[in-house]
């Protein structure tokens, strides 16, 4: 919660943050305040609400860097929660993540800057879903809206070695456990 908002104070930058849940983003702001100092959180802009709404307000070409970790498909299912996660459809969720969020925090960036997206892939009940994969091939070589491309830079692993390995369904199943993510970085580029 406020990791990069904490990491943009640290290192002398200025942070957007759009954050969904009223609870988390309350908690961003209280994290700079207590583990940078009195004030930390004025530096930044704490934005609660709908990223797909609010995204569309900001102008376009004028950030630096977009890192974005955004909702799993299919991990919350709750009725009365807006995450885009409680979308039926994985094709329908795929679409909207990637047409009204991801393209649209491209089309802030200015030409040559960079996106980071960190997600996991993910089961979808006995479903092994390539969340990642799925987001490349939908993200590379995307159109972004007001002009540009975004192209595929890389990808690094983010390991999260504080787990602990189980052997799920051995000896009669193999059910992978999956202790890491994906970092996407994408560049946009002029057509």
């Amino acid at each position: 919660v406020g990791s990069t908002a904490k990491a943009c104070e640290v290192n002398g930058r200025i942070c957007t943050s759009i954050e969904l849940s009223e609870r988390w983003h309350k908690l961003s702001i209280q994290r700079l305040e207590t583990e940078v100092g009195a004030g930390a959180s004025t530096h930044h802009k704490f934005i609660n609400g709908d990223s797909s709404e609010e995204l569309l307000k900001l102008e376009t070409s004028s950030f630096d860097f977009a890192v974005t970790s955004p909702p799993y498909w299919g991990i919350l299912n709750k009725q009365d929660h807006k995450d885009l996660g409680n979308i039926d459809k994985y094709e329908e969720f795929l679409d909207i993540l990637v047409n009204k969020v991801f393209l649209q925090c491209a089309r802030t960036l200015k030409y040559g800057k960079y996106m980071a997206l960190v997600v996991s892939d993910f089961r979808d009940k006995s479903e092994y879903i390539s969340f990642h994969s799925d987001l490349i091939q939908k993200l590379n070589k995307a159109t972004i809206p007001e002009g540009g491309v975004l192209r595929l830079q890389g990808t690094k692993i983010l390991l999260q070695n504080h787990k602990s390995l189980l052997p799920y369904g051995y000896p009669f199943a193999y059910v992978e456990n999956i202790h890491h993510q994906y970092i996407l970085i994408f560049k946009k580029e002029k057509k």
